[in-house]
């Protein structure tokens, strides 16, 4: 597929980096920070997890670790400037809408099951708390998930002419990751959005292909979920539910 062979220079990332960077992500990210925020929430500072700022704070120095630590990935994008790396986001972010819309009514009918648990776990926090959803979904995940899962566990491990690996585990770890709660709740029907998932991100690593631009599948992933904050705005002020 060439699609898939456009980045064929060697990754600007040293190994140490890579190591350091996935540690960060899939151990301190996903596992041990939570585990001392609740320590706190519970031992020291009760409400902590609850106060309005935590999340804000939390995942803005996350975004500012990883904008350091992917600097590289970035510099190097700073060279593939070009009218590409805006219009092919555009478009893709406009495939990715209508794919997820018509998979969605394709799987309501079918198993009568509405918007997928991480989703809906979103959205009831954005009731409440919308400024630190607006941060995890317009800032956070745009950035932080493409250095992750684009700049690093593809484009680091990928060789010239040898990317199927690379792609297929990026791919089938960003789908789990955004099934998460999903598989934690026991709710396992709800995998049935993987394929969805798996989707964008072949959407968002063709783009980074196409554009060899990180910053081209960091815009495309903000469009997505920008549409997503003005989809539940909407359903809010309408009393959508």
């Amino acid at each position: 597929m060439k699609i898939f062979k456009h980045i064929q220079n060697p990754s600007p990332l040293s190994r140490k980096n890579v190591v350091v960077m996935l540690l960060m992500y899939f151990v301190f990210y996903l596992l041990l920070i939570p585990i001392a925020m609740v320590l706190v929430d519970r031992l020291w500072i009760p409400g902590f997890l609850g106060w309005t700022y935590t999340e804000i704070i939390f995942h803005t120095i996350m975004t500012l670790v990883f904008l350091f630590l992917g600097s590289k990935l970035l510099h190097e994008s700073n060279k593939h400037w070009s009218i590409m790396s805006i219009y092919v986001p555009i478009i893709a972010a406009m495939v990715m809408l209508w794919v997820s819309i018509f998979y969605g009514m394709a799987l309501n009918s079918l198993t009568g099951q509405g918007d997928p648990v991480n989703q809906n776990l979103i959205y009831e926090t954005f009731k409440t708390n919308k400024i630190a959803i607006m941060v995890q979904a317009l800032i956070f995940a745009p950035i932080v998930e493409e250095v992750i899962f684009r700049g690093v566990i593809y484009r680091h491990f990928k060789k010239a002419g040898r990317y199927l690996l690379p792609l297929i585990i990026s791919t089938l770890l960003f789908a789990l990751m955004h099934s998460l709660n999903a598989i934690l709740d026991g709710n396992w029907i709800d995998l049935l959005y993987l394929p969805l998932y798996a989707f964008m991100s072949l959407i968002l690593t063709y783009t980074y292909e196409q554009t060899q631009n990180l910053y081209s599948s960091i815009l495309l992933h903000f469009i997505n979920n920008t549409i997503s904050i003005l989809a539940m705005l909407y359903a809010i002020e309408h009393s959508i539910t």
